[in-house]
């Protein structure tokens, strides 16, 4: 008889959306004959304990990026370069001794550039391949691909959450001249709501708002639309991505969530009339899940989501406004112009890989 694999799956901690990501990777995997074990820290270890809490959870140490009220993100990580590369040292070392044990033969990783090994087989997702820098940053943009290139070539294999043709949602992010790894495959966008069924019971509403991304920002955009919605009279849901948290308040038309459960969720977003989010890829590939409309609102400073935003309105799928002088009324109207997207990925070949990587040796 073959030996039970022992695989871990990690998400970076940077948010929740790389956690919300692997949900339809860690279903496929429940549906296997392996050990199943999940690393991660922060909100992403909160939401996934309280996702799969049959599943044995690894409080997995990560990095915490200081993120700036102004000014780009990807200028700060640059930065903020030599303390990521030393703590990646000692988040490898620690990889390195789970590996033991727990007597792993596969690592998953979504974006935590140091879990690789030359012990066990590692696989890397991620869609920025092509990390976005300001137009004046041309030397920083090919500095970052070069560094983020040189971590994914000691993976084995390399997942992208897109769709590898013109019809696709990451654009440029993905879809690169020359990839990292010979061995990389496009497995389709992944959403968190692809095992699940929306609660039916939930009510309509007319506006959607979904938190999400780092402080401070995530507090100031929350202060800001609770203002707006309140003074609108539209009936409004604010989930604030908080699933350490069990938080409900409500004032006048406007009810607000820490956090909710999947199908909850997916009721609010399939019966709202329109989403009102960050243009963060994780709830970009939700929202094509279920073809919602959406406006969308990027972080300031962060040049990937500002890129999503434009490639995305370019294309007439979604409106978007940026943060500063945020009108609600104005982007209401406004995205009355823009039909959203639909799409579905019917994991074939996440599951032909998996498969693949779970075949017996010999």
């Amino acid at each position: 008889m073959s030996k039970t694999k022992n695989i871990l799956v990690c998400p970076m901690d940077w948010g929740l959306g790389h956690a919300t990501r692997m949900v339809p990777v860690i279903e496929m995997l429940k549906q296997r004959k392996v050990r199943l074990v999940l690393g991660a820290d922060n909100r992403p270890y909160e939401f996934l304990k309280k996702r799969f809490p049959e599943l044995e959870i690894l409080r997995f140490p990560g990095y915490r990026p200081r993120y700036p009220a102004k000014g780009s993100m990807a200028l700060k990580m640059l930065s903020e370069m030599p303390e990521m590369l030393l703590f990646a040292d000692k988040a490898h070392n620690f990889l390195e001794k789970v590996i033991k044990s727990y007597d792993l033969d596969l690592v998953i990783s979504d974006n935590r550039y140091e879990l690789w090994s030359k012990k066990v087989q590692t696989v890397f997702v991620t869609h920025q391949l092509n990390i976005q820098t300001p137009k004046y940053g041309r030397v920083t943009n090919t500095a970052l691909r070069q560094l983020v290139y040189s971590f994914i070539k000691k993976f084995d294999e390399l997942w992208i959450p897109d769709f590898e043709g013109k019809q696709n949602l990451s654009g440029k992010l993905s879809h690169v001249k020359k990839f990292p790894l010979e061995n990389h495959h496009f497995i389709g966008p992944l959403s968190r709501f692809q095992f699940v069924e929306p609660d039916p019971q939930t009510p309509s509403v007319d506006l959607l708002m979904i938190m999400s991304g780092p402080e401070p920002q995530r507090t100031i955009l929350e202060v800001k639309l609770k203002d707006q919605a309140y003074h609108s009279g539209l009936k409004t849901v604010i989930l604030q991505g908080r699933p350490e948290d069990e938080h409900y308040e409500k004032f006048g038309n406007v009810e607000v969530y820490s956090h909710l459960s999947d199908e909850k969720i997916a009721g609010y977003i399939q019966k709202a009339k329109i989403v009102i989010s960050r243009p963060g890829y994780s709830t970009l590939m939700d929202l094509a899940w279920f073809g919602a409309k959406a406006i969308f609102i990027p972080t300031p400073g962060q040049t990937e989501q500002k890129y999503l935003a434009k490639h995305l309105k370019e294309k007439g799928f979604y409106y978007y406004q940026n943060q500063k002088g945020f009108d609600l009324e104005k982007a209401l109207a406004e995205a009355e112009e823009y039909r959203g997207i639909t799409m579905k990925n019917d994991l074939k070949t996440l599951q032909k890989r998996i498969n693949r990587l779970l075949e017996p040796e010999g």
